[in-house]
């Protein structure tokens, strides 16, 4: 793969091919249901942080895609989503490193939900605690406010750890997904070591234990 370089690191050109190689994108895109969709708003958060990691970065991602803005509230298929997360990922991290970059870009996803008019009014009316808001998360998923294929459960609250649960997940559980609750968690202000537990590609644990300087923040 060309990678450019750049003040401050280097822009890895996108390449699905080579995406293909070193993931199991290409098997998980045949097993996602046409109608398994999420909200435009995650789409626009991925042109949004290809900014924030470069100019030259942003510009990459949108030659590779063209189309990078969308209706926030409007549902678009989760596999576009994927693939554009694993493109954007590589783009910053090259083909060995893409598992990693999905953790750290999905970890704006609750930024990004938050700042919309359905995000704000959940939170509006919930302590700013990270067991509140996972319940929050909870019943949006729920309701389909955030993705219309998952379910996501908080299974247990501990005082050292609050065990979730994600169901017919398609978006790397193990990757993507512990970086998205490391987002929530980060939001509340609260540190916590996150880590996962497949059941299967699609299904399984995250457990948020939380540190010791962050028990008297919940």
């Amino acid at each position: 793969m060309q990678a450019a370089c750049i003040q401050g690191g280097t822009v890895h050109r996108p390449d699905l091919e080579a995406i293909h190689r070193a993931t199991d994108l290409e098997w998980r895109l045949a097993r996602i249901p046409a109608d398994a969709t999420c909200r435009g708003v995650f789409f626009n958060m991925l042109d949004a942080r290809a900014l924030s990691l470069s100019a030259e970065a942003q510009a990459a991602y949108r030659s590779f895609f063209r189309v990078y803005r969308f209706a926030p509230f409007r549902m678009y298929p989760v596999g576009d989503y994927l693939t554009r997360l694993l493109v954007l990922a590589q783009i910053e991290h090259g083909d060995d490193r893409i598992y990693d970059g999905l953790r750290e870009l999905q970890s704006g996803a609750f930024d990004a939900w938050a700042g919309t008019l359905l995000g704000r009014a959940a939170l509006a009316v919930v302590e700013p605690s990270l067991p509140s808001v996972l319940s929050m998360l909870e019943r949006a998923y729920a309701a389909r406010t955030v993705v219309s294929y998952s379910t996501f459960r908080v299974v247990s609250i501990a005082p050292d750890e609050i065990v979730t649960e994600f169901d017919t997940e398609y978006v790397y559980i193990q990757h993507a997904m512990v970086g998205a609750l490391e987002g929530v968690a980060r939001v509340c202000s609260v540190r916590a070591n996150v880590t996962a537990e497949l059941d299967g590609p699609f299904d399984g644990r995250v457990r948020i234990a939380l540190l010791p300087s962050a028990k008297g923040a919940r």
